[in-house]
């Protein structure tokens, strides 16, 4: 039960609003419960004396009470869907908040769908079976209590065969809601995999069509679509079994006491008036008693939700905020990586023991072969992982003590893979600076070489992006790339392949914009072009996680070292293109 004393504190704030809420469903069913008994008495009444201002009064009581009974729902329903639907959102956000935080490698072993899945669907099944479910299971039990209560007063021996089928009830809610548990668990792992293989569908659109493979995504689709049928089919199939099982011996009860009552009341041991007192109040118990059964598999149900969501946040942050954050001052530009190496797992090292001094206003190529760590590398910089050994500092601070916000603000990325949100080119261009005036988001278009594109956008700067930029090329959404970091003035640029993936014309355009914006800034680029290297300061060669070579382009070109090895087995393209981003002389 651990779960449900961590969803107690989501719930804590709300404390109010659900004891008002549970009051009210406490105060409904207790005017539910009064009605058969007072209808009994009356009943007698009538029989004895034939008045009919006595029923007349008794019809105006039981509507009044039913009136205040409408109340007391209108509070409990309300009150409660209010707590449900704060509970949600608290726990999304919760999950947002704790995923934003994340170091990039956690992506790696969560995929998006997943993600999704327990912050959408688990949260609601957490709402709707579980808060809902308890709160419905609490005034159930106190409903049925009450019941019990009254029969026996009204007639204890017949109270007592309907309390001996209560133990029946409970030992098979307990038997079918640990099954429903379980099958619920894979259920929801189920609906994860269906989110995951939409959201690959989709952003993959274009990879489908182009390889003609929709018929295969379709029947992809179908398999899991038709797994996730049948897994939540086998819940529901487990719930209908039980509630039926249960409606069959409540009514075998029912038809039993009705026959001992009336022999009862032929016999003058009990009034036509508390025989239909009784019967009234076991036909008021039969939907709380199947009910019950029902919302206590539905809450094992949502048991294994709660668990998937908690799994979510309990991920632990492995890029940690110092406790006492040294925030940056305006940065010159010195890194310095001291005998760095990086392990995304246990014996899995990405980077060994790795050594550089960048100075202020240095351009620094990093190249290699795939795998080599040079993604890696940059990446420690804006610390979207942290160093397993060693450390990493600019200007002299270690980046473990600094505050991670104000170290970002002041490093520009431009990635391989340009990502655009929804919302106006403006808005995207301002994305890491929201103030930015339209004068300021203008300049720094300007700058990346995209005001004419997107002057002639419809909208202008106004134009409503699609998704992922969709309906600009390559280029130009590599361009609102540049402005993006460019808005944000940084002192250190990271350009991770930035025009690995653009015909010649583009990567000419966005080189000579690179060019402008990286002047006397610090600058890394990490690349497989001999265009965008060769005109480095230095060039950091990698090989296996490891620095193998540094120097200048002609310097290197001249040794029989890796780096001319790559040149000559053209993993670096030797395409005459327009200068790289220039250096400082």
């Amino acid at each position: 039960m651990t779960e449900l004393r961590r969803l107690a504190a989501f719930v804590r704030p709300y404390a109010a609003q659900l004891g008002v809420g549970v009051g009210a469903a406490v105060c409904a069913a207790v005017a539910w419960l009064y009605v058969p008994r007072y209808l009994g008495n009356q009943a007698d009444v009538v029989i004895k004396t034939g008045s009919l201002a006595v029923l007349n009064r008794s019809a105006v009581m039981v509507l009044g009470i039913y009136l205040f009974r409408s109340v007391c729902l209108y509070g409990q329903l309300s009150l409660l869907a209010y707590v449900g639907h704060r509970l949600v959102a608290d726990l999304r956000a919760r999950i947002f908040h704790q995923v934003q935080r994340w170091s990039l490698d956690r992506f790696a072993r969560w995929h998006s769908g997943e993600i999704i899945s327990r912050t959408i669907q688990d949260t609601q099944l957490v709402e709707s079976r579980l808060l809902t479910g308890l709160v419905d299971l609490i005034t159930t039990v106190l409903t049925l209590a009450g019941i019990i209560v009254m029969v026996f007063t009204i007639n204890w021996r017949l109270a007592l065969i309907v309390f001996l089928a209560l133990p029946v009830f409970f030992g098979l809610a307990r038997l079918f809601g640990r099954e429903v548990q379980r099958s619920s668990a894979s259920a929801q792992q189920q609906v994860a995999a269906l989110t995951r293989l939409i959201k690959e569908s989709v952003v993959g659109a274009r990879i489908i069509r182009a390889f003609v493979q929709e018929a295969r995504e379709e029947a992809r689709f179908g398999a899991e679509n038709d797994r996730t049928f049948d897994a939540n089919y086998r819940i529901r199939r487990l719930i209908a079994v039980e509630v039926s099982f249960v409606s069959l011996l409540t009514t075998l009860a029912l038809v039993f006491v009705l026959w001992l009552g009336a022999r009862d009341v032929a016999r003058g041991e009990m009034t036509a008036g508390s025989l239909l007192a009784f019967l009234g109040y076991l036909a008021l118990a039969m939907d709380p008693a199947m009910g019950m059964t029902r919302l206590y598999s539905e809450a094992r149900q949502a048991m294994a939700g709660l668990v998937r969501v908690f799994e979510l946040v309990d991920v632990p942050e492995t890029v940690r905020e110092d406790p006492h954050p040294l925030p940056l001052p305006p940065l010159r530009g010195r890194v310095r990586f001291r005998n760095v190496s990086l392990a995304y797992e246990p014996g899995r090292h990405a980077l060994r023991d790795i050594t550089l001094d960048v100075e202020p206003g240095e351009h620094i190529a990093i190249v290699g072969p795939s795998g080599a760590g040079k993604s890696s590398l940059v990446n420690l910089i804006p610390r979207f992982y942290d160093a397993s050994e060693g450390s990493v500092e600019i200007d002299g601070h270690d980046l473990r003590r600094v505050a991670i916000a104000s170290l970002r603000r002041q490093v520009g990325l431009v990635p391989q893979e340009t990502v655009l949100f929804a919302g106006t080119v403006a808005d995207n261009i301002a994305y890491g600076r929201p103030g930015a005036t339209r004068a300021e988001v203008e300049a720094a278009a300007r700058v990346a070489g995209a005001h004419a594109f997107i002057s002639a956008l419809p909208g202008g700067y106004d134009t409503v992006l699609g998704e992922g930029g969709m309906g600009l090329s390559g280029g130009q959404r590599q361009r609102l790339a540049l402005a993006r970091a460019v808005l944000n003035d940084p002192a250190v640029y990271i350009l991770d392949e930035a025009t690995s993936a653009l015909d010649s014309e583009s990567e000419e355009a966005i080189q000579e914009a690179m060019a402008r914006l990286t002047q006397d800034r610090t600058t890394f680029i990490v690349a497989h072009r001999l265009s965008t290297v060769r005109s480095a300061h230095r060039i950091v060669v990698m090989l296996e996680g490891r620095i193998v070579e540094t120097g200048r382009h002609d310097d290197l070109t001249v040794r029989d070292g890796v780096y001319s090895r790559l040149v000559r087995g053209q993993l670096l393209e030797d395409t005459p293109r327009t200068a790289a981003p220039a250096p400082a002389p």
